[in-house]
């Protein structure tokens, strides 16, 4: 222990005598460069060079403190009050006071003032205030929460990209009711902050509508003023049953010129949902022979739509109506109809039985389009693996708690930030069908006669109660319109 103790006392020792010559000889290093260092700024500071800037920086210095002097010397001899009262009183004459011409300064600078202040005044641009009758929904309530406001501010101007639009007739759609009920509440209220085409409660109801371009924005390229035109919105943006609206451009599509308003209004909304069905379903005007395909409820709106496109298509079209609709459905083409009970119509689950064994009694179907939400539950029972439902289902965002809900807004404005970023626009969630594009197609085949318009009945929009209360009804045949003309 003696021996190690003696060993480290030694080799201490000896790094204290290293750390010393190391410290001594950074000293005279550190001493050196900062000697070298010292005579070579003397030498720049001392050279012909410097020495002819300095000469020439004070030569500037005392130039600009003489012309200082001599700006100081005019400013106090032009600015002198005496000096100015006797040159105005050589160009008016001797009559004048000081005091009059006191009075007579004063008073130019409060006219001058005055006329400023009215002019800004006439010449502020006054905001333009106008209403409108509107179908709005002002809370979550059901129906019951829906009422006409008279007094809605109506658009009058439209951004770069937008088409103002004179509304000439609006369908009613079961998506209005799930809104009613507050479908996409928790979306719409998020969206709102970001995009200037969705708002909160007030929510305006219609999902689409027929009228008469305006005005337009200044990038718009297909629309011109006076034309007339359809139109398509998804559930998160204000809808169209209103006298005027503003939509984007790639929504509006010219409408077909050999239909009215009313009855070209039961095509837009219901005819890119049909044409969204078939696409999920896989089916084309390529495969379409091959296809059989069963319609449940062909007598909605949807269902009218599908019947007929599938049956240009050439695919084999098999439809569930009620007995009231069966002139209808059969002169749209379908090639087998089965017919509703009544308690099926008034949706009794008991008699699924009954129209599960009409369908077992035919052929296996390629695909069963629902087009009712009473058995969207309930798709097990067609035994299909190509069933598609067209009416919304619920939205998990809507029953988000306070963190999900949260975690949700910072994905919306991530989303936002970069279409700003990018200069993109992808808000579309999951509407992407609800375009232009989509609306020229249907355009093209009510203009050639494949697809014929099917409404049943029209409305005023103080009739609004009694709109929804047929189109829920078991009597309801195509689309239900409110008309604004």
């Amino acid at each position: 222990m003696d021996e190690f103790l003696f060993r480290s006392s030694q080799k201490l020792d000896s790094l204290q005598i290293q750390l010393g010559l190391v410290a001594s000889h950074s000293k005279d290093v550190f001493h050196h460069y900062s000697e070298q260092s010292k005579l070579i700024i003397s030498e720049c500071w001392n050279s012909s060079k410097t020495l002819e800037f300095k000469e020439a920086f004070r030569e500037i210095w005392f130039y600009l403190i003489d012309v200082g002097e001599h700006i100081r010397y005019k400013v106090q001899f032009y600015g002198d009050p005496r000096r100015i009262y006797f040159s105005v009183l050589g160009i008016f004459g001797r009559n004048w006071t000081r005091r009059e011409i006191s009075f007579g300064l004063a008073g130019f600078v409060v006219g001058g003032i005055l006329g400023i202040v009215i002019g800004q005044a006439f010449n502020r641009k006054e905001s333009i205030i106008r209403y409108m009758q509107a179908v709005q929904c002002r809370c979550y309530a059901g129906v019951e929460s829906i009422l006409v406001a008279e007094d809605a501010v109506a658009p009058y101007e439209c951004g770069e990209n937008d088409v103002l639009i004179d509304v000439k007739a609006s369908s009613v759609q079961v998506l209005d009711k799930f809104i009613c009920d507050g479908y996409g509440r928790t979306l719409r209220k998020i969206l709102r902050k970001y995009y200037e085409n969705s708002s909160d409660l007030p929510v305006t109801l219609g999902r689409d509508c027929t009228g008469i371009v305006t005005d337009i924005g200044k990038n718009v390229k297909r629309i011109d003023i006076g034309d007339e035109v359809w139109l398509t919105v998804p559930f998160w943006a204000q809808g169209t049953m209103s006298q005027t609206i503003v939509v984007p451009e790639i929504r509006v599509s010219k409408k077909p010129s050999n239909v009215g308003f009313e009855g070209a209004c039961s095509v837009p909304y219901s005819g890119c949902i049909a044409l969204d069905a078939l696409e999920k379903c896989d089916i084309s005007f390529e495969n379409a022979q091959e296809k059989r395909v069963l319609i449940h409820k062909g007598c909605t709106p949807v269902g009218c739509i599908l019947i007929q496109i599938l049956k240009y298509w050439g695919a084999e079209v098999s439809s569930t109506c009620n007995k009231r609709a069966i002139p209808v459905v059969r002169a749209l083409g379908a090639d087998d109809i089965i017919i509703l009970s009544e308690e099926l119509e008034k949706n009794e689950r008991n008699d699924y039985k009954e129209l599960l064994q009409e369908i077992e009694m035919r052929k296996k179907f390629d695909a069963i389009i629902i087009t009712s939400d009473y058995c969207s539950t309930d798709e097990k029972l067609f035994k299909s693996s190509n069933c598609i439902v067209t009416t919304p289902k619920k939205l998990p965002s809507d029953s988000y708690g306070f963190l999900r809900k949260f975690l949700f807004q910072w994905y919306i404005w991530l989303q936002w930030r970069f279409e700003i970023f990018t200069g993109s626009s992808s808000n579309q969630f999951d509407e992407v069908h609800m375009c232009h594009s989509t609306l020229d197609q249907l355009a093209a085949l009510v203009k050639n006669g494949h697809l014929q318009t099917v409404v049943d009945k029209v409305y005023l929009p103080q009739d609004i109660d009694l709109a929804f209360s047929h189109l829920e009804s078991s009597r309801s045949i195509g689309s239900t319109i409110i008309t604004f003309r």
